[in-house]
C-alpha cells in the first residue's frame, strides 16, 4: 500500500485504487443516501435547499456532482456556472468535463497509446471449412 492524499479531506491515508480515504468514502456514501432520499420527495431542489434540509455540506454535494453520482437538473439555467468543464469552462450538468473535451482527451490518449504500443498481431484469416473435413471441434490453445 502506498500513502496517498485524500481528494476530499486532503489528509494522508494508506490505500490502493481509491481517490479518497475510507472515512470520507463512508461519509460521502451516507451523504448520497440522505440526498437521494430528499430528492425523491423534493425533485429538482437546489443545492442550498438540499444542503440545508439534509445537513449535507455544499462541498459534499459538489464532490458528488463531479464524481457523476448527482446531476444538475435540466431546467437549471445553462449559464448558472454551478458546474463548469475543467478544460473549456462551459457549463455542464455532471462530472468534470463536457462531452467534447472528454472525447478530445480520449482521442489524444488513444493516439499516444497507439504510438507506444506496437500494432496488435493480425488474426490469421479463417481457413476454409473444406480443409478440416473430419474435425468435429476446435479448442483454443491453453483451455
Amino acid at each position: 500500500m502506498e500513502v496517498k492524499q485524500c481528494d476530499f479531506c486532503r489528509m494522508p491515508y494508506q490505500g490502493t485504487g481509491n481517490k479518497i480515504c475510507g472515512d470520507c468514502l463512508l461519509k460521502l456514501d451516507e451523504d448520497f443516501i440522505e440526498i437521494r432520499e430528499y430528492l425523491w420527495e423534493h425533485d429538482r431542489a437546489g443545492i442550498d435547499e438540499v444542503s440545508e434540509a439534509t445537513g449535507v455540506s455544499r462541498k459534499s454535494i459538489m464532490y458528488l456532482l463531479k464524481e457523476e453520482r448527482l446531476t444538475v437538473g435540466d431546467e437549471s439555467e445553462p449559464g448558472s456556472g454551478i458546474l463548469t468543464c475543467e478544460s473549456c469552462k462551459r457549463p455542464i450538468r455532471t462530472g468534470r468535463m463536457c462531452a467534447g473535451c472528454k472525447n478530445e482527451v480520449m482521442s489524444a490518449m488513444q493516439e499516444s497509446i497507439g504510438a507506444v504500443v506496437s500494432k496488435p498481431k493480425r488474426r490469421p484469416e479463417p481457413v476454409e471449412e473444406e480443409s478440416f473435413k473430419g474435425v468435429a471441434k476446435l479448442q483454443l490453445k491453453g483451455r
